[in-house]
């Protein structure tokens, strides 16, 4: 029995201190074996397939763990959670959520679950910590099914694109092809997706406001290289040359983060570039004085 312990408390180590009935037969812990550990407090049942190894902390992992042992290997660690999982914007505190095929719908998890009748395709999934969790694509596309918000959603795309988890072409793609399926809410997401394309808020904002100004989209996060060497990747690269680059309020203020700002800009500006530096008050209080400037200096390449 001990053996066996020994092996079950391993294996719960590395799996957030949670164990699945399957596994704890895989192991050859009989079911009296298995009511005798819970009785001696060796292992709390969780869920209805899941169980906590004792003296294993509770956290938010192993909340999510015992909710995929739960589902007995079909689930997913999904929505909100996913989010969290994959490090995009305002999902600290995301709840522990997870989506499983239609098929698996009847299972009972520990956690907030979602069915979904459309397929896993390989690049939907990734393993973070240790878990199975829908990719930023996936978590994205599957926000709708999870009752994200606008906010949410808008979050969720703006920071996978600066984390380089997602291609924004192939997004829109996916999100395009769900809608001419009919799949509710990806009209939510092509909303999102209007002004998608920077990487924070306030880049969003700025290509709101060109679009409410009839001005052209520029091309978003365009990349500047002198061979291999990456010199800048810019906010918006508009025809004739001109970059318009929007600082947020974490803008570099110390000599040492200052210093590679300015190089970057000498050498965009001996390309022959054109540079506008817009502030956050800029974009949010000055948006008419915002596009009557790049309105000029539109024109002046003309």
């Amino acid at each position: 029995m001990n053996d066996r312990l020994q092996l079950v408390s391993t294996w719960a180590a590395e799996h957030h201190g949670i164990v699945s009935g399957e596994q704890l037969t895989a192991f050859g812990v009989t079911s009296s074996l298995r009511y005798q550990w819970v009785s001696r407090g060796l292992l709390q049942r969780v869920g209805h397939g899941s169980f906590r190894c004792a003296g294993a902390p509770t956290t938010w992992e192993s909340s999510l763990a015992a909710g995929l042992a739960d589902l007995r290997g079909i689930g997913l660690v999904g929505g909100r959670a996913a989010a969290r999982q994959l490090g995009l914007d305002s999902f600290a505190m995301a709840p522990a959520e997870v989506v499983v095929a239609r098929s698996g719908r009847h299972r009972a998890p520990s956690v907030s679950v979602r069915s979904t009748d459309r397929p896993f395709a390989v690049g939907d999934v990734v393993t973070i910590n240790g878990l199975r969790t829908t990719s930023a694509m996936r978590t994205i596309l599957d926000g709708p099914l999870f009752g994200f918000s606008r906010l949410e959603m808008e979050n969720a795309i703006d920071s996978a694109l600066r984390l380089r988890l997602l291609s924004e072409q192939r997004l829109r793609a996916r999100a395009w092809a769900q809608h001419s399926r009919g799949i509710n809410g990806s009209r939510l997401l092509l909303d999102a997706l209007i002004d998608s394309g920077g990487e924070s808020q306030l880049e969003r904002r700025f290509l709101a406001l060109l679009r409410a100004n009839s001005i052209q989209r520029p091309v978003t996060q365009k990349i500047f290289r002198d061979g291999n060497r990456t010199v800048a990747r810019v906010d918006a690269y508009f025809p004739g040359d001109l970059v318009v680059e929007v600082a947020g309020h974490g803008t570099h203020a110390s000599s040492s983060q200052r210093q590679p700002d300015a190089q970057r800009q000498v050498e965009l500006t001996l390309r022959g570039l054109r540079i506008l530096l817009l502030t956050y008050e800029d974009v949010t209080f000055r948006p008419a004085w915002v596009a009557g400037i790049i309105a000029r200096a539109l024109a002046q390449a003309a």
